[in-house]
C-alpha cells in the first residue's frame, strides 16, 4: 500500500483559523492580484501549452492509457455494480471515504437532509445513497439537487450535461427554479430554491459545476468564478450548524479563489482541499470539502452584500469580495503552500505523460492500475447493494433510449396509440409549466442538435404554396385540417409554439382527422401537443415529413378542455411580469414520454425532416416549391 499511498492522500489542510474576524464591509476594494501566484499560473499554462502540438483523440487516449486508476470503474462495475456508475462517482465516494462528511448532529438525529448543485447527471447522489446503506443503514435520508435542465430547450449544450437517464426517474427531488432552466447563477432562481427549502434542515451540500472553458483553458479559473461564488452563497444560505459543503474548484491563483476560501476558513471549523485519485491527474480538479459549519450567524452582518454580489454580477466583476489588507499573512501563505502542493503533482504528470508519448516507453503500468483498483475496493471497503436498496430500484438507470435512439424502425409508419394510452386517462395527463421563453432552441432530446440550426433556416425560407397544393388542400378540407409549417411566420420558436397550439386548438373542435406537414417536433411542450393528440384519435400515422391523425374519438370533449387549460395558462403567461419574460414550456411530464416506440419513431421522424439538408421530405413538400 505505501507504493500507493500518494494516489490516495493528496490532501491539504488548512490549519484553522480561530482568529478570523470577517470586515464588516465587502465588495468596495478594487480587484487585486498576487504577483507570485500569477507567475505560478503562467508556469502551469506554459506546461499545459506543450500539449498544443498533439492531437486531442490521440492524447486523449494515451492519458486514458496512462490513468494510475484507470481501471476502478472497470472493477467497480464488475464486482460492485453501482448505480449510475461515472467518475464522478467515484470521486465523490473517495470524499467520503476519507471525510466525515455526513455530520454527527446528522447521525445522532437519524435524520440527514441534503441538497446536491449542478449534478447531473446525479452520480453524487447516487454514490451518497450507496455509501448511507453500507456505512449508516438507519439513516433516514432526504434529498433534493439542482442542475441545468436538461429538458429545458433555453439552455445551451454546451454549458450542460444533456445526460437525463436517472433525472427522468427523480424528478420530484430536481429543483429547476423559477425559470425552469436550472440556472443557479440567476438570483430569481437562488431566491426560488432557498425559499423551497427554508423549513429544511440540510446538513450537507455539495457542488460540482463548471462551465465549458474549451475556448480559453488558461482562464479556467477565471470562467468558473461566478459560478463558484453562486454556490457558495447557496450553501450557506440553507446549511445547519455543524454541517458540510464540499465544492469543486481549480486553481488558487486568483483573488476571487482566495478570497472564498478564507471566508470557508472562517465559517468552518475543517477545510481541506483533496484530489480524489480517480480525478485525471494532469487536469486542475480539486475539492475543497469544508466540515462543521459554525453557524449563520458568523455571517449575518455582511450577508446584504453578499447577496448584492450575487444578484448585480456588475458589482462581482468589478470589485474583491476582501481587500487584500484584510486577508492576514499566514493565511495566504498557506493558500501559497497549497497551490505549490497540487500544482507540482500536476505538472508532473503531465511531463511524464509528454515523456512516454514521446519514448514509447513501456513501464508497469498494467500492473500499477490493476493494484489501484483494487486499493480501492479495499480501502472503501465497498460491497454490492441490494437492487431495491438503489434510488431508483430494479432499473438499470445507465440504459438510455435517448442515447440509442438513432436507429431506424423498418418499414413501420403506424403507431399503436392504445399500447402509449394504456392505464392513463385524459383527464389527468397535464403538467403546465411556466418558464423562461425560448425564442431559439439551443438542445433537444428529439432529433440530433446539429439539426436545430436546420429548424430556424428552413422556418425562415418564406416558401409560398403552389396553386396545386392549395387545390389538393381544398379536395381533402371535408374529412381533414392541414396544418403546414409554410402557414407560419416564423419570428421565434416561443412565437410559433402558440400560433401552432392554436391553430390544432381549432382543429380538433372541428372532429375532422389533422394533417401535419413537416411540423419540426423539437420541444417538450409541441411533443407534449403530439402525445394529447394521441388520446383523440384511434390511428396515428408518422414519418416522411406527415403526421396523420385519423377517427377523432368520443373522447373530443375531453381534450378541448385540456386545451382551454393551456389557453388559460397563455392567458397567465400574457399578464405576468417579473424578472424573466415567462412562456408556457412544458405541457406534460417528460417521465410520460417513456414509450421507446414513440419516442424512437418521433426521433426518426424529425432526423428525416432535415437528413443531409434534404429537409422537408413529404410528398406536399413538392407542390409547396
Amino acid at each position: 500500500m505505501s507504493e500507493y499511498e500518494d494516489d490516495f492522500n493528496k490532501i491539504y489542510s488548512f490549519k484553522s483559523v480561530h482568529d478570523c474576524v470577517l470586515p464588516h464591509s465587502l465588495f468596495e476594494s478594487p480587484k487585486w492580484s498576487i504577483p507570485e501566484l500569477q507567475r505560478k499560473k503562467q508556469e502551469l499554462n506554459k506546461v499545459k501549452s506543450l500539449l498544443g502540438k498533439y492531437q486531442l483523440k490521440v492524447w486523449s487516449k494515451h492519458t486514458a492509457n496512462r490513468d494510475r486508476a484507470g481501471f476502478v470503474i472497470k472493477k467497480l462495475s464488475e464486482e460492485i455494480k453501482p448505480e449510475l456508475l461515472t467518475q464522478a462517482w467515484c470521486k465523490f465516494y473517495e470524499i467520503l471515504g476519507n471525510f466525515p462528511v455526513v455530520p454527527l448532529c446528522a447521525v445522532s438525529n437519524k435524520k440527514f437532509e441534503s441538497l446536491h448543485l449542478c449534478e447531473a447527471p446525479g452520480a453524487f447522489v447516487c454514490a451518497l445513497n450507496h455509501y448511507l446503506i453500507l456505512n449508516y443503514p438507519g439513516l433516514n435520508w432526504t434529498w433534493n439537487a439542482n442542475t441545468l435542465n436538461p429538458n429545458y430547450e433555453g439552455n445551451e449544450l454546451c454549458e450542460m450535461i444533456p445526460d437525463d437517464r436517472f433525472i427522468r426517474h427523480t424528478l420530484d427531488n430536481w429543483v429547476f427554479g423559477s425559470d425552469f432552466s436550472g440556472d443557479l447563477t440567476k438570483f430569481y432562481n437562488f431566491k426560488y430554491l432557498i425559499n423551497l427549502k427554508k423549513e429544511s434542515q440540510v446538513s450537507l451540500v455539495t457542488a460540482d459545476g463548471s462551465v465549458d472553458c474549451m475556448s480559453d483553458p488558461g482562464e479556467q479559473e477565471k470562467l468558473v468564478e461566478r459560478l463558484h461564488f453562486c454556490e457558495t452563497i447557496t450553501a450557506l444560505s440553507i446549511l445547519q450548524t455543524g454541517g458540510t459543503f464540499v465544492l469543486k474548484i481549480f486553481t488558487m491563483f486568483e483573488e476571487t479563489t482566495i478570497n472564498l476560501l478564507f471566508l470557508l476558513n472562517c465559517l468552518f471549523e475543517n477545510v481541506a482541499i483533496f484530489k480524489p485519485c480517480t480525478s485525471k491527474s494532469g487536469n486542475s480538479e480539486l475539492y475543497v470539502v469544508n466540515t462543521k459549519f459554525k453557524g449563520f450567524n458568523l455571517i449575518k452582518t455582511i450577508w446584504p452584500n453578499l447577496l448584492s454580489a450575487y444578484e448585480d454580477i456588475n458589482i462581482f466583476n468589478s470589485n474583491s469580495m476582501f481587500a487584500i489588507a484584510e486577508i492576514p499573512q499566514t493565511f495566504l501563505s498557506e493558500i501559497h503552500k497549497c497551490s505549490d502542493f497540487f500544482m507540482k503533482k500536476q505538472v508532473l504528470t503531465i511531463l511524464d505523460n509528454i515523456h512516454n508519448f514521446e519514448h514509447k516507453s513501456y513501464d508497469n503500468i498494467y500492473m500499477i492500475k490493476s493494484f489501484i483498483a483494487q486499493i480501492y475496493v479495499t480501502k472503501y471497503e465497498l460491497q454490492p447493494i441490494k437492487d431495491d436498496l438503489k434510488i431508483v430500484p430494479n432499473v438499470c438507470v445507465a440504459e438510455n433510449w435517448r442515447m440509442h435512439s438513432t436507429k431506424k424502425i423498418k418499414n413501420i409508419n403506424y403507431i399503436n396509440v392504445e399500447n402509449i394510452n394504456k392505464k392513463r386517462t385524459l383527464k389527468h395527463i397535464l403538467d403546465i409549466v411556466i418558464g423562461k421563453k425560448i425564442n431559439t432552441a439551443h438542445n433537444s432530446k428529439f432529433t440530433h442538435n446539429n439539426n436545430l440550426q436546420k429548424v430556424v433556416n428552413f422556418f425562415r425560407r418564406n416558401t409560398k404554396p403552389s396553386h396545386l397544393y392549395y387545390n389538393i388542400v381544398n379536395l381533402l378540407s371535408e374529412t381533414n385540417n392541414v396544418i403546414n409549417i409554410f402557414e407560419f411566420n416564423y419570428e421565434s420558436l416561443s412565437i410559433f409554439q402558440k400560433q401552432f397550439f392554436e391553430r390544432l386548438f381549432a382543429s380538433i373542435s372541428k372532429e375532422k382527422n389533422i394533417i401535419l406537414v413537416n411540423i419540426p417536433f423539437i420541444t417538450h411542450f409541441l411533443v407534449g401537443l403530439l402525445y394529447l393528440l394521441f388520446f383523440v384519435f384511434d390511428t396515428v400515422y408518422i414519418g416522411n415529413g406527415i403526421v396523420f391523425l385519423s377517427h377523432p374519438k368520443c373522447n373530443i370533449e375531453d381534450a378541448i378542455n385540456l386545451f382551454k387549460q393551456i389557453q388559460d395558462s397563455y392567458k397567465i403567461v400574457d399578464q405576468s411580469e417579473g424578472d424573466f419574460d415567462k412562456d408556457i414550456v412544458q405541457i406534460v411530464s417528460p417521465t410520460l414520454f417513456e414509450h421507446g416506440f414513440f419516442i424512437e419513431k418521433l426521433w426518426n421522424y424529425n432526423n428525416q425532416l432535415f437528413y443531409e439538408d434534404k429537409c422537408f421530405l413529404s410528398p406536399l413538400t413538392y407542390l409547396s416549391s
